[in-house]
């Protein structure tokens, strides 16, 4: 096998281990709700994208708006988002948390900080740099080469 395929190989699972780790010590407090993978992706967007609208999540997930809709459904019936007509755009739904969402966002962070204290802390600065700027170099790479085969 060339040595970049080897490379590769050892990187996806060590980042799949990683996950795997992560997820099995740090689960979002879900127990009363039971939400599908996709879920709970929508639900990290929604985290990370204060002004997240359905659209933007069918782009982002590369998927139909009626599919994220869908997706949003159950998410939207527990109280964990909020869906509104956009004023501006009237065509467009806004999303926002709702007040089991903004519980589980304060979980969220609560885990993100123990990563970080656990983890992320341990390790020098300048390592974590390195590999934040090599990582965005695959990143550039990647999303510069998807676009040029559109």
């Amino acid at each position: 096998m060339h040595e970049h395929q080897i490379i590769f190989k050892e990187i996806v699972e060590m980042i799949k281990r990683i996950e795997q780790k992560v997820s099995q010590q740090y689960r979002l407090p879900t127990t009363d709700i039971s939400l599908t993978k996709r879920q709970e992706s929508m639900l990290m967007y929604i985290f990370s994208n204060e002004h997240a609208t359905v659209s933007d999540i069918a782009l982002h997930f590369d998927i139909s708006r009626s599919a994220v809709s869908q997706a949003l459904n159950k998410l939207e019936e527990q109280d964990i988002i909020v869906r509104s007509i956009n004023q501006e755009n009237r065509r467009e739904i806004s999303l926002s948390l709702g007040e089991n969402g903004e519980e589980l966002h304060r979980e969220y962070k609560k885990i993100e900080e123990m990563i970080i204290q656990n983890y992320f802390s341990e390790m020098k600065i300048e390592d974590l740099r390195q590999v934040r700027d090599i990582t965005r170099k695959f990143q550039d790479m990647i999303v510069e080469e998807k676009f040029e085969h559109q």
